[in-house]
């Protein structure tokens, strides 16, 4: 079959519509944002095509002009979590096409039910249908997606913002994670789709694989920046290797993590959030609005490359970690919705996540820094010469003259003098050789 084609709509508009009044963290906007993206990247592994009504939160676009958005796709579907007057109310509601349009009830009640049990419910997800006065779709994105002939249209209501339970679950960024899972998962089953095959990017750099520099190349080039680095509990040339170490124990490329370190840390100059001691080389947990030291910590500087190794596997790999996680916010990840250096920063990859946020640019700086370490030529050592004989010292009218000595008859142990050759010879030596020489001539 063709590809199926998916148009998703995150309710409302801004990062602060709809604050729960239960939980005051809360703001539907933001959570069904955070919601559609994480839809967005489980229903294109499943090989789904996938649109989206607005590219930014902040736009603003009319309720029946997000429905008309979806014209050409098989599916509409609009994010929402609801809101009443009585706190006990939780159940998780999909409205559907008043007239069952293609058989949608199905698909809509397994929804609604899954959502249900993954957030615990105590009321059973449900199928709902509203008409205005004219008898047509009441809410406005479903009347637009039904005017352009979107076959299957729904509005999911992920239970209720003002139940404090289920408002504390749709807070979690996991929790959203597992609802996008479970709804990309219900809507393959139901168009039997198949997961699409990983490909590779052509001309993008990939965060898994071998290392290509050195820990001299790294440490060298980072002394080059900074003379000083505030490292506080290892040398410099002792956490470069920590990075190739540990980036190939789990796959990933240390030189890479190192380069980002740099990015992360100024060169080891800090100043920001995280402090020297906290041996975190990449500002984990460091979120806008942090005071000095709100950051995670570290024992010591292997654990800190650990994690920052792991926090970086969760992006660019679906595999399993090798060691005990150690990263505090690698269960926050997507995984595998980064896998290349250039999709680090969430502005520049196509599903919307990433290491920095809004992060333009982000991955190209770290292949700056990464080329600028590979660039860098440790100095050589100096050429040793060949250890220098002591006879290769005397002089060659010195040997022909022990040698003529030699042959005389003179000197007959040659073997106990040719050591002595380049020492100093003593008065009864040498009136025993001149004896020699005058009892020979007396002859």
């Amino acid at each position: 079959m063709s590809k199926v084609k998916i148009c998703i709509d995150a309710g409302h508009v801004g990062s602060n519509y709809n604050q729960s009044p239960v939980v005051k963290t809360y703001f539907e906007s933001e959570a069904m944002w955070k919601l559609h993206l994480l839809l967005k990247a489980e229903l294109k592994k499943k090989g789904f095509e996938v649109i989206t009504t607005r590219a930014k939160q902040e736009k603003d676009l009319g309720v029946y002009q997000r429905g008309t958005a979806a014209k050409g796709c098989d599916v509409f579907l609009s994010l929402h979590s609801n809101a009443c007057g009585t706190e006990s109310v939780d159940y998780p509601v999909v409205y559907r096409a008043y007239d069952n349009l293609n058989k949608v009830n199905d698909l809509a009640l397994a929804i609604a039910k899954k959502i249900g049990q993954l957030i615990g419910t105590e009321q059973t997800g449900k199928t709902a249908i509203r008409k205005n006065d004219s008898g047509g779709e009441y809410y406005g994105v479903m009347r637009g997606a039904r005017a352009v002939g979107v076959p299957l249209y729904m509005l999911i209501e992920h239970s209720f913002h003002t139940n404090k339970k289920a408002t504390l679950w749709l807070s979690k960024e996991e929790n959203l994670k597992r609802l996008a899972v479970a709804e990309a998962e219900l809507l393959a089953a139901h168009f039997k789709m198949e997961a699409k095959p990983e490909s590779k990017e052509e001309g993008k750099v990939e965060i898994m694989g071998t290392a290509e520099a050195t820990a001299a190349q790294m440490a060298l080039y980072c002394r080059s920046k900074n003379a000083a680095p505030k490292l506080t509990s290892c040398t410099l040339e002792e956490l470069a290797q920590m990075f190739l170490e540990e980036g190939k124990a789990e796959g990933i490329r240390g030189d890479i993590a190192f380069a980002q370190s740099l990015k992360e840390t100024g060169f080891f100059k800090y100043g920001g959030i995280v402090l020297p001691s906290q041996n975190n080389y990449a500002g984990i947990g460091a979120l806008n609005g942090n005071g000095k030291g709100e950051a995670a910590t570290f024992p010591t500087p292997r654990i800190g490359v650990r994690a920052q190794i792991q926090h970086l596997k969760a992006y660019a790999s679906k595999k399993a970690l090798v060691n005990p996680c150690v990263d505090p916010r690698f269960h926050l990840v997507t995984r595998g919705s980064a896998p290349y250096v250039e999709w680090l920063g969430a502005a520049d990859n196509p599903d919307g996540k990433g290491w920095a946020v809004p992060g333009k640019g982000y991955g190209k700086s770290l292949l700056e820094l990464l080329d600028a370490i590979k660039g860098t030529k440790p100095p050589q050592k100096p050429q040793e010469l060949p250890e220098e004989k002591p006879e290769d010292n005397i002089p060659k009218w010195q040997k022909e003259g022990f040698n003529a000595l030699v042959e005389a008859g003179i000197i007959n142990t040659p073997e106990y003098w040719e050591k002595k050759l380049t020492q100093p010879i003593t008065v009864g030596e040498a009136l025993g050789i001149i004896g020699r020489v005058y009892g020979m001539l007396d002859k």
